[in-house]
């Protein structure tokens, strides 16, 4: 059993003390695509028994970053055009242009068929499908990237497979619905597709958004393996965010309700 442990216990903060530095440096850009970056690290030394190549690392870094430009560009949000260029030419000095082309041509035609924000009760499932198909194009980018897959489709199909990619994908699930529940107001305003915004009634899509963290929370469906207890808990950490900030939103929908009820009642 402490043989199984091992790796669990030395390569994970092995790969965070690696990719340290990269908190400070100008790339990636935020501190959860650096611990993404960890992450791949990690996940090729259990699997490959060396660190991630010092090349693929920066490329998964400058591949986070693009996709993030790409997201913002394709939601008319701010993005810096000259970070679009930079990245790409990362990417492709890394011998990945064909890659990018296949990854923006896929994210083009599920920004293109996203289902429209603020339909009826029915339209939730369809969004968090096109969220997931989102999340899962990246981490199979990425995978194909860090973890050698032969393409973004294999990557893709791993995120269905892979145990320690399955996790993943539910951590960085729980991650967007913090992220919706945070840019719940903005998406309003532009008409976006999220968890909030399937319909005009954010209650039911209050409900709804907390009852999919449960779903993505729950890992009773995968085997136990010791090396990706770190996944779990970070996985633990992020579906209780998700939780949590599901529940202050009803909370604050609650207060605004019943202040709109007090003042109209005093009128």
């Amino acid at each position: 059993m402490l043989r199984l442990r091992v790796p669990s216990i030395l390569i994970w903060p092995t790969s965070f003390f690696r990719c340290l530095p990269l908190f400070f440096s100008a790339r990636p850009k935020t501190p959860l695509r650096v611990l993404g970056v960890m992450t791949f690290d990690a996940l090729h030394r259990l699997r490959r028994s060396t660190p991630l190549p010092v090349t693929r690392l920066k490329a998964v870094a400058a591949l986070l970053d693009f996709s993030g430009c790409s997201n913002a560009m394709f939601d008319n949000k701010d993005y810096c055009r000259n970070e679009i260029r930079l990245t790409r030419q990362i990417l492709d000095d890394a011998g990945l242009e064909m890659l990018v082309e296949e990854f923006l041509r896929r994210l083009s035609d599920l920004e293109r068929k996203r289902p429209p924000a603020l339909e009826g009760d029915s339209q939730f499932h369809a969004v968090m499908s096109y969220r997931e198909a989102v999340i899962r194009l990246l981490l199979g980018a990425v995978a194909t990237t860090a973890l050698g897959k032969h393409n973004i489709e294999e990557g893709i199909r791993a995120t269905y497979s892979d145990d320690d990619l399955q996790i993943l994908f539910r951590i960085v699930m729980q991650l967007q619905i913090i992220d919706d529940v945070l840019d719940y107001s903005n998406d309003m305003s532009a008409g976006l597709p999220s968890f909030l915004t399937a319909s005009e009634s954010l209650p039911e899509e209050i409900k709804r958004t907390d009852q999919a963290a449960i779903g993505y929370a729950n890992t009773r469906d995968l085997a136990y393996v010791s090396d990706a207890f770190p996944l779990r808990i970070a996985l633990f950490l992020a579906s209780t965010g998700a939780k949590t900030m599901t529940r202050l939103i009803r909370w604050r929908f609650g207060c605004l309700k019943s202040e709109h009820f007090l003042v109209h009642k005093q009128k």
